[in-house]
């Protein structure tokens, strides 16, 4: 769900209303049609209509485009500590945006950002829960009112910016692309009840036996709901929100006072497609061992060279260094070319997407290939969270050839266009491009049981007295660094292992995943939320040998160790 950071309220002029506020009528009377059947799409469409008719202000344009999105979701969120409930909570909230754009799809009003002001982009705000029509038309009326003097105002700073300037290749503001219309089942109500409660509590007692364990937290969410969204091309799509969330998460200090941290979590479409609460015990339980056993581990040495990336650790680096680089973002215009934010019309000095200008060139090793697949409703068996029907601005889904051997074919794009890539392929979501199911293989895959052996080779042909195995990733610590390792093995080319701690990776660069040796056959489901809109993302990924890999020491800060022992080893 949309970021509700701006839902406090919009400020609207009370002195300057474009259109007439709706008339009221009591709420059985018949109305527009389908209004009784859903009062808020109803709503939704008649007041699109209406203000497509009036919305101009005097010696100014009228808008060419309007659109309307209204999440109604209800989210339960359970967490506990030690066995004991601190959060039992339940609330249902609606979300309305409005989107207006004046000019038209070659140059608008959108994607302009000022100094020390917004781009004029419009926040969500909170909308009547209960299904009045007319409450509900009251509520867009105004927003769409202030939206539009907003995009007004931007339009014009954002001519006069552009007055003096010329570019050898203007690209479209916005992209025009063929109405649909999609409606799918509704979601069913949520699930987190009396026996969630004795879910979480049940994970969550693992580390009241673990006296080691500073701190740890068990949380599972769970959101339902519809998503409603009409625009003024003709676009109109009602489709389920649902999403199940876990996390569990624990923290130590060494003796040196360092902080170790490690976690484990769990996206699903529902909660009952959570694993059973007897795997996830298990699973807190060997995390609460690691973090004990690290506490006595000693900090691994800095290293470049081959490193291998196993399961879960696999997906998760693809998640944070890969797909983001298949992503067409556009850098903002803005009033000074080659100011902050990617710089002016036609200025691609600074590239929000590194892999622009890598379309036809080889980003992989010649045997892989790399795919966004948003059909792939299940694999394994199981439900992938990240599949989806249409994206957020009504565009159907299609599913992306990313890479084919080894060469970038195209990237994933929304309604903002980009340079060669002018049309949507239906991943719009969470106000940007985003992935949906994320698919890389290898033609060449091996077994994951060979898979450690071919690194212990490479390592003796490399004369390499140690390499290391990750198992577990984090986020990346700051700008510039990259992602933190939870769980990672030295290992001598003989297949000792040693459990060492303190390392993170440095930044990957893009030509990085040219560098991959080996993938195995067996490919591991992750998925995650990303963005401020909570959008799921999943990937279907093997484990990697990679070439070469910089690893390096965390600069973390120590603490001084609690003055009193923990009172769960009274």
């Amino acid at each position: 769900m949309r970021s509700l950071a701006a839902a406090a309220g919009t400020a609207v002029c009370a002195t300057l209303v474009l259109v007439p506020a709706p008339r009221l009528r009591a709420q059985g009377a018949q109305g527009a049609q389908g209004a009784q059947e859903s009062p808020t799409l109803a709503a939704m469409q008649d007041e699109l209509k209406r203000s497509l008719a009036g919305l101009r202000l005097k010696d100014e344009p009228s808008p060419y485009y309007i659109a309307y999105e209204v999440d109604d979701v209800s989210d339960t969120t359970l967490q506990a500590r030690l066995g004991a409930i601190v959060e039992d909570g339940a609330r249902r909230i609606r979300a309305l945006r409005v989107e207006v754009r004046v000019g038209d799809y070659a140059f608008d009003s959108s994607r302009f950002v000022g100094p020390n002001r917004g781009g004029g982009s419009d926040g969500a705000v909170l909308a009547p829960l209960d299904d009045d029509y007319d409450a509900m038309r009251r509520e867009i009326w105004l927003a769409t009112d202030a939206a539009y003097k907003r995009a007004v105002n931007v339009f014009a700073r954002k001519k006069a910016a552009f007055q003096n300037r010329t570019s050898t290749e203007a690209i479209p503001d916005f992209s025009k692309e063929t109405p649909i219309e999609t409606v799918l089942p509704m979601a069913a109500p949520g699930r987190l009840n009396r026996e969630g409660l004795d879910w979480v509590r049940q994970i969550s007692t693992v580390f009241a036996s673990s006296p080691d364990v500073h701190s740890s937290d068990v949380s599972l969410s769970e959101s339902r709901g519809t998503r409603y969204y009409v625009n003024s091309e003709g676009f109109k799509s009602v489709v389920p929100i649902q999403s199940a969330s876990l996390l569990v998460s624990a923290d130590t200090q060494a003796d040196d006072g360092a902080m170790l941290r490690d976690s484990f979590s769990v996206v699903e479409n529902r909660a009952q497609d959570m694993p059973r609460v007897s795997d996830v015990v298990a699973r807190a339980r060997d995390l609460a061992s690691r973090l004990t056993a690290a506490r006595a581990a000693p900090v691994g040495e800095e290293y470049t060279g081959p490193v291998l990336i196993e399961g879960e650790a696999s997906a998760e680096l693809i998640a944070q260094a890969l797909v983001p680089l298949m992503l067409a973002r556009r850098a903002p215009d803005t009033e000074s070319p080659g100011g902050g934010g990617g710089g002016g019309r036609g200025n691609f000095a600074a590239q929000v997407t590194p892999f622009l200008t890598r379309i036809g060139l080889r980003v992989l090793p010649d045997a892989f290939s790399v795919s966004d697949t948003p059909s792939l409703a299940q694999y394994g068996g199981k439900p992938v969270p990240g599949a989806y029907a249409v994206d957020d601005e009504g565009v159907a889904a299609k599913d992306v050839a990313l890479v084919e051997n080894g060469k970038l074919v195209t990237l994933l794009t929304s309604r903002t266009p980009q340079r060669k890539l002018l049309q949507s392929n239906g991943h719009g979501r969470g106000g940007t491009a985003q992935a949906g199911v994320f698919q890389m293989r290898s033609a060449q895959a091996i077994p994951s049981a060979e898979l450690k052996k071919k690194y212990l080779e490479l390592l003796k042909v490399q004369d390499k007295p140690f390499g290391y195995i990750v198992r577990g990733i984090g986020n990346a610590s700051g700008p510039g660094s990259g992602p933190s390792i939870l769980q990672l093995a030295k290992v001598t080319p003989d297949g000792r292992e040693e459990i060492v701690r303190g390392l993170r990776f440095a930044s990957i660069a893009p030509p990085t995943f040219r560098n991959i040796l080996e993938a195995s056959e067996e490919r591991q489901v992750y998925s995650y939320f990303t963005g401020s809109a909570g959008t799921v993302v999943s990937v279907v990924v093997p484990s990697l040998i990679f070439e070469e890999l910089e690893i390096q020491k965390v600069q973390d800060v120590t603490q001084r160790s609690p003055i009193v022992p923990s009172p769960l080893k009274n």
